[in-house]
């Protein structure tokens, strides 16, 4: 997958900055799949962190999926902690795999896991539980069939971001990246990428 922004941490959070603060508590841990849900539950005025992650759960993933889970997971664990006007954001979650065999051909080898749902511990298990098998990674179809599956709503006050991990070339296509990655620019979605190898070799493509 050719990388344009290699995603860290510390990235991510810039980012959340342009539309919200991100705060994380002194005490957190760092444990994967961390019980979010205990958190104080936002009130329906408060805007909202829609995240589409998506996963690259192909054969060539073999023996790098659980960094890849592992990195998606840190990542919505630190947009739990989000502040926005003094608010706590609702944080939604989405949840895709593609590339797998298993997978619809005709869909394009891809499948939605989950809509958007702010049930933290449910996306967990549907993270963690997936594996891989196959395939064909058609990263701009699964990019294009994110926004257009999910309702990604029309308040400006919302921050929308799509996170695909995987470690394929991007330009594997039924859809190309630039058409998908335009799509999500008109929605006023940020797609950030997450390669699953060497650095070297992700910004080569």
């Amino acid at each position: 997958m050719k990388t344009k922004l290699k995603i860290s941490i510390i990235a991510m959070c810039l980012l959340t900055l342009m539309a919200c603060n991100a705060h994380t508590k002194s005490n957190q841990t760092d444990i994967v799949g961390l019980n979010l849900t205990s958190k104080v539950k936002p009130n329906d005025n408060s805007p909202e962190i829609k995240v589409a992650l998506l996963l690259d759960t192909s054969n060539s993933m073999d023996g790098l999926i659980d960094q890849a889970k592992a990195q998606l997971w840190q990542i919505v664990n630190e947009l739990s902690y989000a502040k926005c006007e003094q608010k706590n954001p609702n944080l939604k979650i989405a949840l895709y795999e593609y590339g797998n065999d298993n997978l619809n051909a005709d869909e394009g080898f891809l499948r939605q896991v989950t809509a958007f749902s702010d049930d933290l511990d449910e996306i967990s298990k549907s993270l963690f539980s997936l594996t891989t098998n196959g395939g064909n990674e058609y990263c701009g179809k699964v990019i294009k069939t994110a926004i257009e599956q999910l309702n990604w709503g029309d308040n400006k006050k919302d921050l929308k971001l799509v996170f695909i991990a995987g470690n394929e070339p991007f330009t594997q296509e039924q859809v190309h990246y630039k058409t998908a990655t335009k799509l999500a620019h008109s929605y006023d979605i940020s797609v950030n990428t997450i390669f699953c190898g060497d650095y070297d070799q992700g910004v080569s493509g």
